[in-house]
């Protein structure tokens, strides 16, 4: 396997990854506190996985695919963010604006990983 197969493929993974949260999330508009926790753990994972497998590789990365990490880290931060903000919401439009906006990343966060 070449190391542009071997990137794709942790591209792929972290990919997959996003596509269970998002799932998870999507399916949950309304206020549940309690489920927002084994989100940020899901979250946490997913971003242990990328620094370790993703970023800190030893295979060559192309400019394109650095500066696209660049983008993916940000907005699994800003993910995380949000997940904090839905955690401490007390009212149904903070929890649906913060809902929105998460859904929102990750689509973005999928057109970053298709672009690899």
């Amino acid at each position: 396997m070449s190391e542009d197969q071997d990137y794709l493929s942790l591209v792929y993974d972290l990919q997959n990854r996003l596509e269970i949260l998002q799932t998870a999330i999507a399916l949950q508009p309304e206020p549940a506190i309690e489920i927002v926790k084994d989100w940020q753990r899901s979250h946490d994972h997913m971003q242990t996985f990328f620094q370790t497998e993703i970023v800190n590789t030893d295979l060559e990365i192309t400019p394109q695919n650095l500066s696209l990490q660049v983008e993916i880290d940000k907005q699994l931060k800003m993910i995380g963010v949000d997940l904090t903000m839905l955690q401490t919401s007390r009212s149904l439009t903070t929890w649906q604006k913060r809902h929105q906006q998460m859904c929102d990343r990750f689509i973005l966060l999928q057109r970053y990983c298709q672009m690899h």
